[in-house]
């Protein structure tokens, strides 16, 4: 199996504005790649991150 490269994946998460985008990758470590518009009226944004992607999901229900 071939190595993956962690920099041709994205790691997406949706979020109100850019500044949101700034502060999720601040506070979780990640390094925001690029911010995209969706036509969502309440999560404005894509936030595209460098990296796996990852959840926000509570395991505590994966029994």
């Amino acid at each position: 199996m071939a190595p993956t490269n962690s920099d041709n994946q994205e790691n997406i998460h949706s979020a109100t504005d850019r500044e949101r985008c700034k502060e999720m990758g601040r506070r979780n470590g990640w390094k925001l790649k690029r911010v995209k518009l969706t036509q969502d009226p309440v999560l404005k944004v894509d936030c595209v991150f460098l990296g796996e992607q990852t959840s926000f999901e509570d395991d505590r229900y994966d029994d």
